[in-house]
């Protein structure tokens, strides 16, 4: 039977192709508008139907992929597109879903994009095949690990490490047959995360110590299955996130933004609309990177976050520098969200929430009479969309967005949106 051929007419949310065929639509990875291709059908999912490309018969002139595991590797879906085409999809996730729900920002400021070489977070998997071990990413869409040699949007000092640690991970049956490893660039050296299957006896952690001395690690530590907590092997320099007079405690495995470059942009755009003298709330604060800079300008801030780990190194840069306006709470917005009275507290609130949002706190803010003025921090634009359509029906403005691009060659894109009450000043 000879294998459809179709044309693609624009790119999904997820960076696949769309096409359609005999009335039904098609998912084809790794694919251009306007390309004419030979697929084979494949299995039936939520929307369509998914299709592998199989022979491209004319097109749009392609970019050419900077890594050699595209196509093979989870981790990067648009390293195909031309630089325009990249950057009119990368907006195009932001404004389409508030588009659906009649929404648009009055400002749109360029995108702020982290270059290659940047990203400095890398989650990878591994499997042990005999006595070797496979490190790398997930396949799209699969569990199976594909073994890369090089990834061009990761810092250098993380890239370096992938063949080495294969090879250690290899000599160390405690790893057991897989796991993930968690590596993260920072000031004062890489932090290693370890994703373990059994304790380790003393030669394996003797083996791990040597290998953080080799490599010039700052620390390398493990977590047990069933563990919420990673305990230290070894810590030759204690990591430490540096934000205006605070240095914060790195916690193994807390949250970071994907690259310095896209935390500086969501920061500047934060400090845009911090004035001196205000009282400010920081909502989902994970460690302060966004607010703690700017405690010297305000008279007030108050930050909250509900990880156990990340409110205690917060509080210890905190009491190591006595006298200043900061506070920090435990506590779970999703379910005890601030309400009309404690927000009336704040002339700005930011929001920073997780990928599913923050709507319960969003409700408090659409019907609280103060503050005026609301930075929303975002990473998934359908929850974003949600949200902002709850603050629009409460009476807040969006006056301005800002598309701020960490996660090079995926479809993801973040954001930062100010929202104003009526009456209350432009941005």
């Amino acid at each position: 039977v000879a294998q459809p051929v179709v044309t693609v007419e624009r790119l999904g949310a997820a960076g696949d192709g769309i096409a359609h065929l005999a009335g039904e639509r098609l998912f084809l990875p790794y694919t251009l508008p306007g390309e004419r291709w030979r697929v084979r059908l494949g299995r039936r999912v939520h929307g369509g139907r998914r299709a592998e490309p199989l022979e491209r018969l004319e097109g749009p002139e392609r970019a050419i992929p900077p890594c050699p595991h595209f196509g093979r590797c989870g981790g990067c879906a648009l390293q195909h597109l031309p630089g325009p085409l990249y950057r009119d999809f990368k907006i195009a996730r932001i404004l389409e879903p508030l588009a659906r729900r009649g929404l648009a920002p009055r400002s749109l400021d360029p995108p702020a994009s982290s270059p290659l070489g940047s990203r400095r977070r890398l989650r990878l998997a591994w499997r042990r095949q005999g006595r070797r071990v496979r490190l790398g990413f997930r396949a799209p869409r699969s569990h199976a690990v594909v073994a890369v040699s090089r990834c061009p949007v990761a810092r250098g000092e993380l890239v370096a490490l992938l063949a080495p640690l294969a090879a250690l991970l290899a000599r160390l049956p405690a790893a057991g047959a897989g796991g993930e490893a968690l590596l993260t660039g920072l000031e004062s050296g890489v932090d290693l995360l370890l994703d373990w299957s059994e304790d380790p006896g003393a030669v394996e952690c003797e083996r791990l110590a040597a290998f953080a001395e080799e490599r010039d690690l700052a620390r390398l530590s493990l977590r047990l299955p069933g563990s919420a907590t990673a305990e230290p092997v070894v810590v030759r320099r204690q990591p430490l996130l540096r934000y205006g007079p605070f240095a914060v405690p790195f916690p193994p495995g807390a949250f970071l933004q994907a690259t310095a470059e896209g935390e500086a942009a969501l920061r500047s755009f934060l400090g845009e609309q911090v004035r001196e003298g205000m009282r400010v709330a920081d909502l989902f604060a994970g460690l302060g990177a966004l607010s703690l800079p700017f405690a010297g300008r305000v008279s007030r801030l108050a930050l909250f976050e509900v990880a156990s780990e990340a409110v205690a190194a917060v509080g210890e840069a905190l009491r190591a520098r006595p006298g200043s306006p900061v506070t920090v709470a435990r506590r779970d917005l999703a379910k005890t969200p601030l309400g009309a009275e404690e927000l009336a507290a704040f002339d700005l609130v930011l929001l920073d929430p997780p990928r599913a949002g923050a709507r319960v706190q969003v409700e408090r803010l659409a019907t609280a009479a103060s503050p005026e003025r609301l930075v929303y921090l975002s990473c998934d634009p359908a929850s974003f969309a949600r949200d902002a359509a709850i603050l629009a029906a409460g009476g807040w403005r969006l006056e301005r967005l800002r598309p701020v691009d960490q996660f090079l060659s995926a479809a993801e894109v973040e954001l930062a949106a100010l929202f104003l009450r009526p009456g209350g000043d432009r941005a």
